[in-house]
């Protein structure tokens, strides 16, 4: 009985957990998701992602976060004194009805940082998004060597 009655209540959670993701997905859609494999002895990375808006309102992306890094940040690229800098992003992103945002190398992006594991060897993590009024989506992201 004890056994059955655990089935039902983990059933009962995989079941909600689907509807929410589900719901997300109706909601936005995201393509591309990858995170830069970071050089040896770094302990930090970015990940990039397109972000598509398929809802008839405004979405407003507001946080990241992993398993793999102790801190996760929206930062945007920015011009200063004609130097390029890179700053964290207080209130997110707004994501117009039908749009796509995209975070790309060299503008928005996540960085994450204070890496937990060596991502040498893993060829896939998991990047989640909160998207306000939605909440956290996982998304899975593959692992990529940099471009030099």
């Amino acid at each position: 009985m004890k056994l059955m009655r655990f089935f039902l209540i983990t059933l009962t959670v995989l079941s909600i957990n689907s509807y929410a993701n589900q719901a997300a997905t109706d909601q936005v859609k995201f393509a591309n998701a990858w995170v830069k494999k970071p050089m040896p002895g770094m302990q930090m990375t970015a990940g990039f992602v397109e972000i598509e808006n398929v809802t008839d309102s405004s979405l407003r992306l507001v946080a990241v976060r992993t398993s793999f890094s102790a801190h996760s940040e929206l930062h945007s690229m920015i011009m200063v004194d004609n130097v390029m800098q890179m700053r964290q992003v207080a209130d997110g992103w707004l994501i117009a009805p039908g749009s796509i945002l995209t975070l790309s190398p060299g503008g928005k992006h996540v960085m994450l940082m204070g890496l937990k594991q060596n991502m040498k060897n893993l060829s896939e993590v998991t990047l989640e998004f909160n998207i306000e009024g939605i909440g956290w989506v996982a998304v899975p992201a593959d692992v990529r060597a940099p471009k030099i």
